[in-house]
C-alpha cells in the first residue's frame, strides 16, 4: 500500500514537472517569434529609411558622391601648410594671340602659331596684294621677298622674314623696305618708306583671315629653333638665354616684369639692371636672411644673345627659380 503511494506521487510529480518544461518551451518559442517578428520590422524600417535617404541625396545636387573613396583612415594635418607652385618647364604662346610690335625703328608683328603655319599665310597675304608681287621665298632662311617696285624714283622691295617667338609654338613676323643703291639691296629708315603701311595691311589680314592655308613642310625647319632657353649656371641657379641684342633683351625683360605683377622700384639701363620689391620673410629659425628687393640684371654676352638672370644666391634658389619662371612664361 505504501509503495503504491509512492508511485502515485511520483507519476504525478513527473507529469508535473514535464508540463513546467512544455509551459517554459512553449514562452520561449513565443518570445523568440516575436524577437524576430520585431527584428523583422525594425530591419524594413531602417531598409526603408535608407532607401529615402539615398533617394534625398540623390536628388540633391549640391551632394558630392564620393564614388572612389580612399581606402583606410586618412591622416589630415592641423594648421596651414605651404604647396609648392609647379615649375614652369617652357612659355607657352596663346592659339593664334596676334599683336603689333614697335621697338625703335624695327616694327613686327607677333603671332601665337608656329613659323611653319604663318609661312603660307604670309604668302597669302602678298598674292592677294595688288601692289606687291611674290619673287622669292626662301624656308631655310625664312625670308619672303616681293618684286621690286618704283618708289620715290628707286628701286625698292619689301621683304619679310619669319623667325620662332621668345615664347613656345609662336612666330614674329619682321618688315623691311629695302632699296637698291649701286646694285647693293639696303634697309631704308621707316621714316622714308611706306613701312607702316605694309605692317597694319599684315596685321589686318593675319587677323582676319582663317588659318586654312595647314602648314609648310618646307617650313618646319623654323620651328626647330627657339630665341628662348631656360639654363643652369655654374652656381645652380636657373637663368634665361635671350638670342636677341640687348635693347629687345632689356625692353622684353622690362614689358615681362610688369605683365607678371612685379613693382618695379628703379631700373638702370647702363648696369643692365631692374630693381624689384620683394617683400619675403622667412621663419625667425632661418638662417637665411629675410628679402625685401631683388635685382633683376640683363647682361649681353655678344651682338645678338643676353641672359637674364637673378643677383641671388643658391639659398633662395626657390625665390629666384620662381622669379625666373614668372618673367620666362612673361616675355614676349
Amino acid at each position: 500500500m505504501f509503495n503504491r503511494i509512492r508511485l502515485d506521487l511520483m507519476i504525478k510529480r513527473y507529469f508535473i514537472l514535464s508540463f513546467a518544461i512544455l509551459i517554459f518551451y512553449s514562452c520561449a518559442l513565443n518570445s523568440s517569434f516575436s524577437d524576430n517578428e520585431d527584428e523583422s520590422t525594425l530591419s524594413n524600417e531602417q531598409e526603408d529609411s535608407s532607401m529615402n535617404m539615398l533617394e534625398s541625396i540623390l536628388e540633391d545636387k549640391t551632394f558630392i558622391i564620393d564614388s572612389y573613396p580612399i581606402p583606410g583612415k586618412v591622416k589630415i594635418s592641423k594648421g596651414e601648410s605651404k604647396t609648392q607652385r609647379p615649375k614652369q618647364l617652357f612659355s607657352a604662346a596663346a592659339k593664334n594671340e596676334i599683336r603689333l610690335h614697335k621697338l625703335g625703328e624695327v616694327r613686327w608683328v607677333y603671332m601665337g602659331i608656329e613659323p611653319s603655319s604663318i609661312w603660307p599665310r604670309v604668302i597669302g597675304y602678298i598674292e592677294t596684294n595688288n601692289d606687291l608681287e611674290l619673287a622669292k621665298a626662301d624656308a631655310s632662311l625664312g625670308i619672303i621677298s616681293s618684286e621690286s617696285f618704283k618708289f620715290n624714283g628707286q628701286d625698292t622691295k619689301i621683304e619679310f622674314k619669319i623667325e620662332p617667338g621668345l615664347q613656345q609654338s609662336s612666330s614674329e613676323i619682321f618688315v623691311s623696305h629695302l632699296v637698291n643703291r649701286n646694285g647693293s639691296w639696303e634697309i631704308i629708315p621707316n621714316i622714308n618708306s611706306n613701312l607702316e603701311v605694309v605692317v597694319n595691311e599684315l596685321y589686318d589680314y593675319l587677323s582676319s583671315s582663317s588659318p586654312t592655308s595647314g602648314t609648310s613642310l618646307l617650313a618646319l625647319n623654323l620651328n626647330t629653333s627657339n630665341k628662348t632657353e631656360v639654363l643652369v649656371n655654374d652656381s645652380g641657379l636657373k637663368e634665361i638665354k635671350l638670342k636677341v641684342n640687348f635693347a629687345r633683351a632689356w625692353a622684353s625683360t622690362r614689358r615681362s616684369l610688369l605683365l607678371a605683377g612685379f613693382n618695379i622700384i628703379d631700373e638702370d639701363r647702363n648696369s643692365g639692371k631692374f630693381y624689384l620689391e620683394y617683400n619675403f620673410r622667412r621663419s625667425v629659425f632661418s638662417r637665411t636672411p629675410s628679402l625685401s628687393k631683388v635685382e633683376i640684371l640683363v647682361s649681353e654676352k655678344n651682338k645678338d644673345e643676353c641672359i637674364i638672370s637673378t643677383d641671388l644666391g643658391i639659398e633662395n634658389l626657390d625665390i629666384s627659380e620662381e622669379i625666373i619662371s614668372q618673367i620666362n612664361q612673361a616675355l614676349s
